[in-house]
């Protein structure tokens, strides 16, 4: 299940679902130690009876411009509203819910609210800790130095005013169910606790409370954040709400050429990256812990590739202060050798990773993509140029820009004329991708461009540059097919077609004119779009991760947001009237069309149902989204 509602200040994110509960809680990084890992932290309602929020209709949805939730929840049975205000507060480490709930009848009614909380500090249930504390008047959790503290308030009244609680080893679903808490003080190893919170509702009225999870490395942080919120609790909501409202503001170009419903997923789309972007410049892909249900693993790392194209979009929206420090988390992470490795914590330790270091034969071989290496060098171009920022081009060329430019210079196959073999950017070959001889190709002319803006010597990167442009290009194009090729494995043309060669036009590696180029679109748009009324374009042919059908005929693969709009921005940049842009912005219809209802864009979408696959919110999809904008509305002032 994709995560509908994503909370975040760049060190906690809480993800919830579409029944409004808690499934991620990282803290103190967005990606790294997932507290609850996926499981679900129940919410129970007595009423005439008792049902669980997931039996409940529910509407999952942001305010405006903001990360903070207005999501209702109703049950007509038992006539009740409940309205969930959600928000991580702009700067304090603290989960805050406004819970308002709503009585439809014309009688009086007593309601019990249960809260279920299910931790597994540091992403295991091995050595936690639950107990009451009667200071506060609140639950804690906590191993080492990860503590969480859960309190209530009701409106006009003490902070710590729930009427039951329980600490449970086992079997805190059913005595939820039962409506009796045991009021057991402490337990060990693999806990769970509950929470209750008894309203008197008048007829046709309704009561509200509130309810947070503090978060700190030891006792005393958890308890002075809870006398901090237990003060001023409605000014941390009305405080968030300005914080990001204000935020937006920041948008360094006018989003009102934009279809109204298209100007929102911009603005959606800017705060949901914000919220995937560590204060330490941790880029991260995806938080949602569903993946773990697919590959044993999560998706909270920080790819240098993701993260160089969301540097650079967001920088050019005007954000380049959130984006700047990703540049220094490369410059602690980059090998003395100048290449990056597959993926980091976002810590800065090494991922995990499945790239050998031996070939089939047992041979050396770097575990790398080279293409993340490359687009590192020119992120941090775009980003100098957007930002107007000379210096960091200076403060970083002996440390990050000239050791990557050395290396992917030197990482040639000089016969050829092009880069030797890496893994492509989707990890799945090991092979001269056409994808990575153009990130490689921008790469050489960024440390080029670089090196004459701080008076070294790049002459070495631009003459590699053009090696691979007037001498190793020609051996990507099919004479067969009469378009580029997928890349070389063995010496040989993989004659397929694949959404990323779109990139040889977007890092300038082939001209306007270029017949096969052009031939190439033409197959992506028409190849790669599945023969179903969802549309969208697939990675290539025969892609199989998430593949819903084995009909590749019908339906080459999973259509992906980002192949998507990539397609969006060739029309957009070759668009000679605004019939031809209007046209173009059909792929951003398409995205937002398949946006979770909350504005999320997932992974993929399934191809027959329109449902997200894979995992939601994708911080690629939302920056590609926000590119994809920022092209049209540029094109449009072009065109007059």
């Amino acid at each position: 299940m994709v995560r509908h509602l994503a909370l975040g200040n760049g060190s906690l994110l809480v993800n919830l679902d579409d029944s409004l509960r808690v499934r991620d809680f990282y803290y103190p990084y967005a990606g790294q130690e997932d507290h609850v890992l996926g499981e679900k932290s129940r919410i129970g309602i007595q009423a005439d009876g008792f049902s669980w929020i997931e039996d409940w209709e529910t509407e999952p949805r942001y305010k405006d411009q903001t990360i903070v939730t207005e999501s209702e929840a109703s049950n007509s049975t038992e006539d009740l509203e409940i309205l969930f205000n959600s928000c991580v507060d702009c700067d304090k480490n603290v989960f805050l819910r406004e819970i308002e709930v709503k009585n439809t009848r014309d009688a009086e009614r007593t309601v019990e609210i249960f809260f279920q909380q299910k931790f597994n500090v540091y992403g295991n249930s091995m050595e936690d800790t639950a107990l009451f504390r009667p200071e506060e008047n609140g639950i804690v959790h906590y191993e080492k130095n990860r503590y969480f503290m859960i309190d209530v308030k009701k409106e006009g009244g003490e902070c710590g005013d729930f009427d039951q609680y329980g600490i449970y080893s086992d079997g805190v679903k059913e005595a939820i169910e039962s409506g009796e808490l045991n009021s057991n003080p402490i337990a060990q190893g693999e806990v769970d606790s509950a929470l209750s919170v008894k309203l008197q509702i008048p007829a046709e009225g309704s009561r509200k409370f509130y309810y947070w999870i503090n978060t700190g490395r030891n006792f005393d942080e958890v308890r002075e954040l809870n006398r901090e919120v237990d003060k001023r609790v409605q000014d941390f909501f009305e405080q968030t709400e300005m914080c990001w409202r204000g935020y937006i503001e920041e948008l360094d170009f006018d989003a009102g050429g934009l279809d109204k419903h298209i100007e929102e997923q911009l603005k959606r789309s800017i705060l949901v990256v914000r919220s995937q972007i560590n204060h330490n410049g941790a880029i991260t892909a995806a938080n949602d812990s569903t993946n773990l249900d697919y590959n044993r693993d999560k998706y909270g790392y920080v790819w240098p590739r993701d993260g160089a194209l969301v540097a650079e979009t967001m920088a050019q929206a005007g954000f380049d202060g959130l984006v700047e420090p990703f540049f220094d988390f490369l410059e602690a992470v980059i090998e003395e050798e100048g290449y990056f490795l597959h993926k980091y914590n976002p810590d800065k330790s090494l991922g995990s990773s499945w790239h050998p270091w031996v070939d089939e034969n047992g041979d050396p071989r770097l575990p790398i993509q080279e293409d993340e290496t490359a687009l590192v060098i020119w992120s941090l171009k775009k980003f100098a140029e957007y930002s107007d920022n000379q210096q960091i081009l200076e403060e970083k060329w002996s440390s990050l820009v000239k050791p990557a430019a050395d290396f992917i210079h030197d990482y040639f196959d000089q016969e050829l004329g092009l880069p030797k073999p890496s893994h492509d950017l989707w990890e799945e070959k090991h092979y001269i991708s056409s994808f990575t001889v153009a990130s490689v190709y921008a790469g050489l002319e960024a440390a080029a461009d670089i090196a004459d803006q701080v008076d070294e010597n790049g002459e070495k990167y631009r003459t590699r540059a053009e090696t691979i442009k007037h001498e190793g290009l020609e051996k990507l194009r099919s004479e067969k097919s009469m378009r580029y090729g997928r890349g070389l494995e063995d010496g040989e043309l993989i004659d397929e077609v694949s959404a990323p060669l779109i990139f040889l036009e977007k890092f300038g590696l082939v001209e306007e004119d270029d017949q096969y180029f052009e031939n190439t679109v033409n197959a992506i748009e028409h190849d790669l779009s599945p023969d179903t009324e969802i549309g969208g374009i697939a990675r290539y042919k025969g892609d199989r991760y998430h593949s819903v059908t084995s009909d590749f005929e019908k339906v080459p693969g999973n259509p992906w947001v980002i192949c998507t709009l990539w397609l969006a921005q060739h029309r957009i940049m070759n668009a000679e009237s605004f019939e031809e842009l209007e046209s173009a912005k059909e792929h951003m219809h398409w995205a937002h069309d398949n946006a979770l209802e909350t504005g999320i864009l997932p992974e993929q979408v399934d191809p027959f149902t329109g449902e997200g696959k894979s995992v939601a919110p994708l911080t690629w999809s939302h920056s590609t989204f926000i590119e994809t904008a920022m092209s049209y509305l540029e094109k449009k002032k072009e065109l007059g």
